[in-house]
């Protein structure tokens, strides 16, 4: 059996993903965080791209994820 090998998804990834925000606004978003070491949910919505009640729904929900095996 060949091994499998399980690629970790980053929750900036995971809002484009589920088109919530796109490119241009997370790379944006990373720019922030990466400046000022806030995290990235915190810099979304500093940027106004999500309200603070959406982001820690979406936090829950990814942290809640399953892994699936295909």
């Amino acid at each position: 059996m060949a091994s499998i090998k399980l690629i970790p998804v980053r929750f900036g990834d995971f809002l484009v993903e589920r088109k919530i925000i796109d490119e241009g606004q997370l790379l944006d978003a990373l720019a922030e965080h990466w400046m000022s070491g806030c995290k990235l949910g915190e810099s979304v919505v500093r940027k106004g791209y999500l309200a603070p009640a959406e982001v820690e729904r979406l936090a829950s929900e990814f942290e809640n994820l399953n892994t699936v095996y295909v």
